[in-house]
Parts: C-alpha cells; structure tokens; sequence
C-alpha cells in the first residue's frame, strides 16, 4: 500500500484509506494555513498519518470551518509509534495536529464526489446578446481555510459548442466547433452562437482521472438568438473606355467600405444574414456620417440603389432576430459619388488605324444628363447623340464624310450641378 507524502519542515503528512488506495492529495494556495486537503474516495478505514524527524508528543484536534473551534480527537483513534502518529476514524473536515516543540501544522480531508452537471443555463453577458454566458450547475468539493474562509477544489472543464463562421469565398457559412476550457467554477462568457447547437460539458482533470471517472453532459438544444449581416456591396459594371473614374466592377465591398465611383454610381447591396435573422432594414441617408434623418428605407436581401449627386452618402443595413431581442447595427457603408468632368477631343481617324481612334467621343466623369450634335460648315447637322459613352464614326445617313473641319455643341450637367456648354471643331483626319 502506497503512502503520499511531501516533506514540510522536516515533519510530514500522508494518508492512507485501507484496502483502496491512496486518496488525491491536493496542494492548496500556501495563504490557506493548510499543508494538503486529502480527497477520499469513502471514508471507510480513511487514516491520516504525521511523522517528524524524532519522537515527539502529539495532539490531534479536529474543527469543521475555523481551526479556533477545533476539539481534540478521540484518543481511542489516536496511535503512536517512535515518531509517528497515526489517526484513525478520519471524518471529512480539518485537522490539526501540534506536536511539542513543533509549529502548528493542518490538513483538510474531503470526500470525493465524482462530478455531475444538473442543470445548465444561458443569459446575455454585459447586457449584450451577442456575448453568451453559460452556467453549469454541478456539485462542487470545498474545503475550509485555517482562517475559516470556504475555498473550492479547483476544477477543469471543457465546454464544446458549434457556431457558423461567414466564408467569404464560398459565400455561405461555415460549422466552426468551439471549445473553451475553465477552472474552478463552471462558468463561461463565449461569443454567442449563430446556429443552433449542443453544448457539452466535459471533466477531465487530474482528480477525475486520479478516481477513473470522466464527467460528460450534453445540453439541450440551444436556438440562436445572435444576429450576423455580413453584408456585401457591388458597383454594376460600367464599360464605356471613355468614361472615368470607375473602380474595377469586379470588387465586393465589406461592411465599413467606401464604393467610389462616377455618376450614376449603380450599387447592388446584398445582406447575407445568419440563421436567427429575420428582419433587414436598409437605410439611406444624404450625409457621409449617417446624420439626419434618412431618405429612404427598404427590407431587402437585396436591392440596387443609384447615387446621382456628388459627395459622399451613407447606408446603414440593421439586422434583427424575430423576438427584437437581439440586434446588429453596426454595417455601413459610405459611397462616393465623384465630381464631374468633360473634355473633347480636336481630331479622330475613323478610317485609318482600326480601333484606334475611331471615333469622336467626349472623356467625362459623373455626367447625369448630356446632348452632344456635330454640325459640317454649314451648320447642317449630322449626328445627335444622348449617352456621353457613345460618339460620332464620322458618318451621315451611312455613308462616310468627307475629310475635313467639322463642329461640336455639347451641353451637359454634372452630377455636382455644373453645367457645361462645350462648342468646338474637330478634324476628321483620315
């Protein structure tokens, strides 16, 4: 039969508990005033021993909380044998023994209870739902310091969970497990899952291991109350090579970007919402810091919305579960809607070089509204045309023109409110 035993100025406890074994010797925080607390697994035939360095006198006394209260022992559990003392009949609880000449010295014994969960609960940490504490209700083994504050066997346990995680390569969640390790007390403050899911509460510490058990509990269902938007933004691909300052069409914008683009800036928002989203609301307002009241409001996955004037605006996409109980505000974006901007071209070669220049067209940015008329010398007009992203091939019911001088008028309005009046001559060159 084995005995644990560590030396504590050159006097030692150990403990014994019969035809089963050693019990657990835990090693408490050295501000207890305790050398061991002692986990017993039953306390039949339990024994503590304290052996010193020579043969001594010894008095046991036992107390429950406060070590002021303790009350000698039974000396009918009490042997003696050269220098060392035996103590039979060991009951949970303190003791201490004092041997003449000698400090002091105390032990707590306890009994072991193998761990079970009864009962597990959830509530929104910080008032906010998006983080979750969990609480596992389980029995616990406590101990008493000398000072008669109650301390707790520190424990380990493991709490396992899924989640959805957004891909935003494969534009879909993904299953994420979790798993959050705790001591002492099982409570944990975790991000509050967004998909519906079982927690389980594992035990595998050194005690559960020292007595061969290993506690395991498996929740309940647990529906998602949290909310996810991840919402995306796309500019609608525009491809007049003559217009400018469009970014490349193929970008997605995330919350927190800035789509940037010339007028009318056509952008496809999307909301790609977690599982206990039920409720979307866009909001548009006219300010770049989302001040003010807003001018327009929609409940869409997705929607296309067009900014015409110049300047920065503001989208605000507000998600929400089916109770109201839970809501996520914080995805925006700011889009930017670039000052205008035309220039026309002196000449074009719309028979030589093709594909190069073939045509008269006017470079602009952030145009909303444009009439463009070429005219020969004699003020006989010969092409009108309405899309600055098209332009004159130099021809005049079909057929080609005639080398030479020829005349534009082109009146537009930018989407910042300048108004633009552009005459001009252009040469046809072949």
């Amino acid at each position: 039969m084995g005995l644990f035993t560590i030396k504590v100025c050159m006097a030692q406890f150990s403990a014994t508990i019969g035809a089963n074994g050693n019990p657990y010797s835990y090693q408490p925080n050295i501000s207890s005033g305790l050398d061991f607390v002692y986990v017993f697994d039953g306390m039949i035939s339990a024994q503590l021993y304290f052996t010193t360095g020579s043969p001594s006198l010894w008095t046991w006394s036992r107390f429950d909380q406060n070590q002021s209260s303790a009350v000698p022992v039974s000396p009918a559990d009490v042997q003696v044998s050269g220098n060392q003392t035996l103590l039979t009949n060991v009951q949970p609880g303190g003791y201490m023994i004092d041997s003449a000449g000698l400090k002091k010295h105390f032990v707590y014994v306890v009994d072991y209870k193998p761990l079970q969960v009864s009962d597990i609960s959830y509530s929104p940490d910080c008032e906010s739902c998006h983080t979750l504490s969990v609480t596992a209700l389980t029995n616990e083994m406590s101990y008493y310091k000398i000072s008669g504050i109650k301390d707790l066997i520190n424990r380990q346990f493991s709490l396992s969970w899924n989640t959805a995680v957004w891909n935003n390569t494969s534009k879909d969640y993904d299953t994420k497990s979790e798993t959050k390790t705790v001591e002492s007390t099982p409570v944990w403050s975790i991000k509050a899952p967004l998909m519906k899911t079982r927690f389980t509460i594992t035990c595998d510490d050194p005690i559960e291991r020292f007595f061969g058990t290993t506690l395991t509990y498996v929740s309940d269902e647990y529906s998602a109350v949290a909310v996810e938007a991840n919402p995306e933004a796309v500019i609608q691909t525009r491809t007049a090579l003559n217009e400018d300052g469009n970014e490349d069409p193929t970008l997605v914008y995330q919350s927190g970007a800035q789509p940037t683009g010339s007028a009318p800036l056509t952008i496809q928002f999307s909301c790609n919402s977690s599982e206990a989203v039920q409720y979307k609301e866009w909001f548009f307002y006219d300010h770049g810091d989302g001040s003010g009241t807003y001018t327009s409001r929609y409940s869409d996955d997705e929607l296309e919305f067009k900014f015409l004037e110049a300047g920065t605006s503001f989208v605000r996409l507000v998600v929400s579960n089916e109770a109201l109980t839970c809501q996520d505000s914080s995805n925006y974006f700011v889009p930017k809607v670039l000052e205008s901007f035309i220039d026309c071209p002196n000449f074009f070669t719309p028979r030589s070089s093709p594909g190069e220049n073939d045509e008269f067209r006017v470079v602009y940015k952030s145009i909303v509204s444009f009439r463009g008329t070429i005219l020969n010398r004699w003020g006989n007009v010969l092409f009108v045309w309405s899309d600055p992203a098209l332009g004159w091939n130099g021809t005049h019911k079909g057929k080609a023109v005639s080398p030479g001088v020829y005349f534009y008028v082109i009146e537009a309005r930018g989407s910042d409110g300048i108004v633009y009046k552009k005459k001009g001559d252009i040469n046809l060159l072949e």
